[in-house]
């Protein structure tokens, strides 16, 4: 079964040959030649004519849907990115329009707070006032009860002294009204 190698060759030749049909033979122009050369053409063409009448327009329309379809989607891909531009435009207005509201609010706070502070010291200072006017008020008031009662101990001293150098009852009535106007800086 083994062939030689020239054997081989040849066998192969042959094989090609018989593949190539009319060719394998040389380029004689035979009539084999033009018969399967114009079946082939004939086919082509007819093939060609299928295509275009059955298959073309069935494709054709497939790929403008197809077509139509991609543009569609590109539309609203672009009306999207538009959309989401202006809601982002939207948005970043509304945010700064929140943010200038949260510092007015936040300006107006600190004004009510000086305010409000501005209201404490003056009730503190008006507290204050008052109470220093009650304290001397009531300092003046203890100053008079302290002068009556120095008045009276003078008196009263004085009486004593009067009564044991005198040695002798002396009108009590008289002599108080002596000591005051004494007292009050003037004579009698």
């Amino acid at each position: 079964m083994f062939l030689s190698i020239a054997d081989a060759l040849d066998s192969i030749t042959n094989l090609v040959k018989g593949s190539l049909g009319p060719l394998g033979n040389g380029l004689n122009f035979t009539l084999d030649f033009a018969i399967d050369f114009g079946i082939q053409i004939a086919s082509t063409v007819i093939l060609f004519l299928v295509v275009i009448f059955f298959f073309w327009k069935p494709i054709t329309k497939i790929l403008e849907k197809r077509r139509e379809a991609i543009d569609k989607e590109l539309t609203d891909a672009e009306e999207a990115k538009k959309s989401a531009k202006e809601t982002q435009a939207q948005l970043e207005l509304e945010l700064n329009e929140a943010r200038k509201q949260v510092k007015l609010m936040l300006d107006e706070a600190e004004k009510e707070a000086n305010i409000r502070r501005e209201s404490i010291i003056e009730e503190a200072k008006l507290e204050a006032k008052n109470r220093l006017e009650n304290l001397e008020h009531e300092l003046e008031l203890e100053k008079k009860n302290m002068e009556k009662d120095i008045k009276q101990e003078i008196v009263d001293i004085a009486f004593l002294a009067a009564e044991k150098i005198v040695a002798k009852e002396i009108d009590q009535e008289k002599y108080l009204n002596i000591v005051d106007s004494i007292l009050q800086g003037g004579q009698d």
